[in-house]
């Protein structure tokens, strides 16, 4: 019979005794660090998809509560190693309208993530939203290239052409969008606006037509078409029959339509669209001596000289602000029309 002291024995089970305590104290380190194991990062990836599916859906129907309380569900460590979660608070921050946020986390998204197609595409609207049209086109070409196949994608891209007067280019946009979704009738519209500013009346006519037979109440083809009408027909009060809201429209049909109640003899109403075109930086001699003619119509010959005197004293030769605020024009009517994925806290 073998028999130990206490001693010896303790001995013995000394190196098993320190390799346990290391290992438990290893183990329990990474624990503490929150280093997931394969099995771990798996379920991360699940709830960050299933949980950034409920965010987006969300922000898309206006339920902000909702995405701002699921979005804290996803704070932990290993959620910040995905390029999802970045998009994710890139879109919460859309939402907020925290323009430098948002575009901070998207393209810490596609950093990680270049083809990240919606995380390109909202880059794209946030610089719509702050007017600088050029990187939104750039930004959106690349979303195209990543997913040549999205409607919504070749629409947004199209109406940035027609905001930059790239109209060749706008017309192949928006075409590649309908050929991708038919009934699209948002394409339609824009499509008909850029035939109509370069001239080809009867391509967007027939535009026109399609929207209005598919939606008999869409107010911005018919405002369209009733320019269109007085371009090539020259037919005041036809023209106006089409007229349904004055205050969706562009400044260019303002232009129209004023000159329609001007000839019809409706010199206030005509007064009353044209004014804030008499006074913009791009008023040409034209103009000016038609808005002149309309408040003498009037009888208002001391607004009349007013107005005489303002146009005398602005700087006819300074193009670039004239430029610049037919832009901001352009680009506020540009926004109403984008496609927009989701909607925002104002």
């Amino acid at each position: 019979m073998v028999t130990l002291d206490l001693k010896q024995l303790s001995l013995k089970l000394l190196p098993i005794t320190l390799f346990l305590f290391v290992l438990h104290s290893e183990t329990f380190s990474l624990l503490g660090q929150g280093t997931p194991n394969e099995s771990d990062v798996f379920k991360y990836k699940i709830e960050l998809e299933k949980t950034g599916r409920t965010i987006i859906n969300a922000l898309r129907y206006g339920k902000f509560g909702v995405a701002d309380f699921e979005w804290k569900k996803l704070q932990a460590e290993p959620y910040k190693s995905e390029a999802e979660y970045y998009y994710l608070a890139g879109s919460i921050h859309y939402s907020r309208l925290e323009w430098p946020e948002a575009k901070e986390n998207l393209t810490k998204a596609l950093a990680k993530e270049p083809n990240h197609e919606a995380a390109s595409y909202l880059l794209g609207m946030i610089y719509a939203q702050e007017d600088n049209w050029m990187e939104a086109k750039d930004t959106w070409l690349e979303t195209n290239q990543i997913s040549p196949y999205n409607p919504f994608y070749h629409y947004n891209l199209g109406v940035a052409y027609y905001i930059l007067g790239e109209y060749s280019k706008a017309i192949d946009s928006l075409s590649k969008s309908l050929e991708y979704k038919p009934n699209y009738l948002e394409a339609k519209t824009i499509l008909a606006k850029t035939y109509a500013d370069t001239g080809h009346y009867e391509e967007a006519k027939k535009e026109i037509a399609s929207i209005l037979e598919a939606d008999p109440k869409n107010n911005f083809a018919s405002n369209l078409m009733g320019r269109i009408v007085y371009v090539t027909e020259k037919d005041p009060k036809k023209a106006l029959a089409n007229l349904k809201d004055e205050r969706i429209l562009g400044w260019r049909e303002k232009k129209v339509y004023a000159r329609c109640y001007y000839e019809v003899r409706k010199w206030r109403n005509a007064e009353a669209l044209f004014r804030t075109i008499a006074f913009s930086p791009f008023a040409d001699d034209y103009d000016q001596s038609f808005y002149l003619n309309l408040l003498l119509n009037l009888g208002l010959e001391e607004k009349a000289n007013e107005f005489f005197h303002f146009s005398q004293k602005k700087n006819k030769n300074d193009s670039t602000i004239a430029e610049a605020y037919r832009m901001l024009l352009s680009s506020r009517e540009g926004k109403t029309l984008l496609y927009h994925y989701f909607k925002v806290r104002y």
